[in-house]
């Protein structure tokens, strides 16, 4: 038993995180539903279930943990194309929001929005890849002032950051976002189910996401104040029926991970949600 405080373990978690998020090679891998449930056995064996535990963090239990990715990109579609043409190498600029289903609460709810649990806040990422190696630059922004960084190229008031870090990269995005000689706008969703999970050392971590569904923006992205769920967005206008498995690591493939992989997955892919979504909402 760990004797350890939790404000202790949060700082712990905390630097995990970051350890994840900085500078890692990423593989990726599809999975058929059928040997999904052979995958998730080996990785749960040796892998802790990893879940967000900073500020506002759900820690109601049974909770499963969704995210709806916003997608950004030009009028002529420039980053789409660009990723199009070479996936190993290429830029994305994106907002994830994040959220939680309580499926135990359903037969209590009479809205939805009764067994959602979210932040009304969006995670903007700009993720660079070179090869197998990806960096970000991420900050958090409120959702609601959100329309502001992109429409008017410029960050309204203060940025709720809790680091000097993540302050340097909302200001490396819009310094990017500035530069372009073409507006930068919302351009596709995609909205899934995610299992995590990641060594003690946050040099490791395993993502799995289930029920991709790529859905067109909504004029009023921005000014929802309920969370970009499913059953907000509408119809799909696409989906992807195949687990995407994602690693994400700092240090050697685990011997173990490599073999699983092997067994369920096979050879890794050049898959890209933002591609994905883009093809089912402007074509090929």
């Amino acid at each position: 038993m760990s004797n350890s405080s939790p404000a202790l373990d949060c700082s712990r978690a905390a630097q995990a995180d970051a350890a994840i998020t900085a500078e890692r090679e990423e593989t990726k891998y599809l999975v058929e539903k059928r040997d999904l449930p052979a995958l998730l056995a080996r990785i749960s064996a040796q892998l802790e279930a990893h879940r967000f535990t900073g500020e506002a963090a759900n820690r109601l239990p049974g909770a499963e943990h969704f995210v709806t990715t916003i997608y950004f990109d030009t009028p002529s579609l420039r980053y789409y194309r660009a990723a199009q043409e070479n996936q190993h190498r290429n830029l994305k600029i994106r907002a994830k929001e994040y959220y939680d289903l309580h499926p135990s609460l359903a037969e209590l709810a009479t809205d939805t929005a009764q067994i959602l649990r979210y932040q009304p806040w969006l995670w903007f990422e700009l993720k660079r890849r070179e090869g197998s190696v990806t960096s970000k630059r991420r900050f958090r922004f409120a959702k609601a002032a959100a329309a502001t960084l992109f429409e008017q190229r410029h960050v309204a008031g203060d940025l709720p950051s809790q680091t000097a870090e993540e302050r340097a990269d909302a200001e490396a995005m819009m310094e990017y976002v500035r530069a372009q000689d073409e507006r930068v706008a919302p351009s596709a969703l995609v909205n899934y189910r995610r299992l995590s999970f990641q060594n003690a050392d946050g040099t490791l971590r395993v993502t799995v996401d289930l029920g991709l569904s790529f859905f067109p923006v909504p004029a009023d992205l921005f000014l929802r104040a309920r969370p970009l769920s499913r059953s907000e967005l509408g119809k799909p206008a696409g989906v992807e029926p195949r687990a995407v498995v994602e690693v994400k690591r700092r240090a050697l493939l685990p011997d173990w991970l490599e073999r699983a992989l092997c067994q369920t997955a096979g050879a890794q892919v050049n898959y890209s949600k933002f591609v994905a979504a883009s093809r089912a909402l402007h074509g090929g």
